[in-house]
């Protein structure tokens, strides 16, 4: 195995596991978390697949210190269960104590796809701000519709949702006693 000349050991690494297919038309959230984890550390690289970086993304990884490494991660190295460094599809070596990868949301919306409820541009469920989709008597709360939705933020969005069912719900009780009154169903 070899190892890139311009690493030092101890260094921290943010690897990018796969680019999004719309990278060259919006900075990749990769760049965004790699300079979130740059706070942490003044020696930081980013590991990403070759010509996937946009200039502006290059210029704004550099302006922070941050190394770009090009390539793909095959396997991590590890001896007696501590991590010593990432190997590249080259057969190099990046020496490492530290590996930040970016979560990837995927929604679990099996059921909801299954009723038919409309999916969003982002893919995920797409709802009214009350939680209302697009099938009658289905709504949704917390981060089956929203990724980022923390445990209070989809505490709040079911709050939201159990109003507006019921004020629907009361909405139909109100139609539904009117259709029994106009027709002589009430005593």
């Amino acid at each position: 195995m070899r190892t890139p000349q311009s690493h030092t050991p101890r260094e921290k690494v943010l690897a990018e596991i796969r680019r999004r297919p719309d990278a060259g038309t919006r900075p990749a959230p990769e760049t965004k978390y790699a300079q979130i984890v740059r706070q942490w550390t003044d020696n930081l690289s980013y590991v990403t697949s070759p010509e996937t970086l946009t200039s502006t993304e290059r210029a704004e990884l550099a302006a922070r210190g941050i190394t770009v490494v090009e390539g793909t991660v095959t396997q991590l190295v590890i001896d007696h269960d501590q991590l010593h460094g990432i190997e590249l599809d080259d057969g190099c070596v990046l020496p490492c104590d530290a590996l930040f990868v970016p979560p990837r949301f995927v929604p679990n919306n099996q059921l909801l796809a299954g009723l038919g409820c409309t999916p969003g541009a982002d893919g995920w469920v797409a709802a009214d701000p009350t939680g209302r989709t697009s099938i009658p008597g289905a709504w949704v709360a917390g981060n089956v519709v929203d990724p980022r939705a923390q445990v209070i933020t989809a505490a709040g969005a079911g709050s939201a949702a159990a109003i507006a069912i019921n004020a629907d719900l009361v909405d139909e009780d109100v139609r539904n006693s009117v259709h029994d009154f106009q027709h002589g169903l009430v005593r």
